[in-house]
């Protein structure tokens, strides 16, 4: 009984350090989608980070609505385009990231 019980409790925390988890994506989430809107509205491009590019790429989202793939500069002060995005991927992309 006692080994059950202890499992049970087990699960529970475990349950609850996911939902911790959960809520800290959540409010990290309004955080970047708060920076993002606050970026592309004063002008500023807005780098967005994606696994699916290689390690040395990026998307660079800008106010006019456009999105490029960028190489980031080691210093992290200027970038390189790589290229432009069509209409169709642009879509893709805000949709993956639910930048709609």
């Amino acid at each position: 009984m006692k080994i059950g019980s202890r499992f049970f409790i087990f699960e529970h925390k475990n349950r609850k350090s996911m939902s911790t988890i959960e809520e800290l994506n959540a409010i990290g989430g309004t955080v970047v989608r708060r920076l993002r809107r606050k970026k592309l509205e004063s002008g500023k491009p807005f780098l967005i980070w994606s696994s699916e590019l290689p390690k040395n790429q990026s998307y660079l989202e800008y106010p006019d609505h456009s999105i490029k793939v960028v190489t980031v500069s080691p210093d992290l002060k200027s970038f390189h385009l790589v290229r432009e995005l069509t209409q169709g991927q642009i879509e893709t992309i805000r949709r993956r990231f639910n930048l709609l």
